[in-house]
């Protein structure tokens, strides 16, 4: 009886201690996967400033698209509850984490405006169009849902 009594004792010790360092590794795999959806938009955009005209608002011209895949949370991942992109010279992506606190990553690159200032995203897949057009400082990357 007493070895049954140690045996639970033990592995409620163990589970203690394997728990918390599990949800501490989703955590970093979900800063990192912020991280890589930042990299993509950066380099999408660049490629698009680097290789492309810009034309003028309103008129149709070279777009790229980025799929992003906001974590809805699994043994792998954490879930974010909010991704939020804003532009700038470069892209920012702020993502909120039920258990934990915001991630932030911003990636430099070419003039980023994101339509209406900023982009919200709940978790799921989500796809982007950003486009190059002029405007009165100069060639910008608008970032909109596709």
């Amino acid at each position: 009886m007493i070895r049954v009594v140690l045996a639970c004792l033990l592995a409620v010790a163990l589970a203690g201690v394997v728990f918390p360092a599990a949800d501490a590794a989703r955590a970093d795999a979900t800063t990192v996967t912020v991280g890589t959806m930042a990299n993509d938009i950066a380099h999408a955009a660049a490629s698009l400033a680097a290789t492309e005209d810009p034309t003028p608002t309103g008129v149709a011209g070279a777009r790229r698209y980025v799929t992003l895949d906001v974590p809805t949370g699994s043994w792998r991942t954490a879930r974010i509850s909010r991704l939020v992109i804003r532009g700038g010279d470069g892209v920012e992506l702020a993502a909120t984490m039920p258990s934990g606190p915001t991630v932030v990553r911003r990636v430099g690159g070419p003039r980023i405006r994101v339509a209406g200032d900023r982009l919200v995203f709940h978790p799921g897949e989500h796809r982007l169009r950003l486009s190059l057009q002029a405007d009165t400082a100069g060639p910008v990357v608008v970032v909109e849902p596709a």
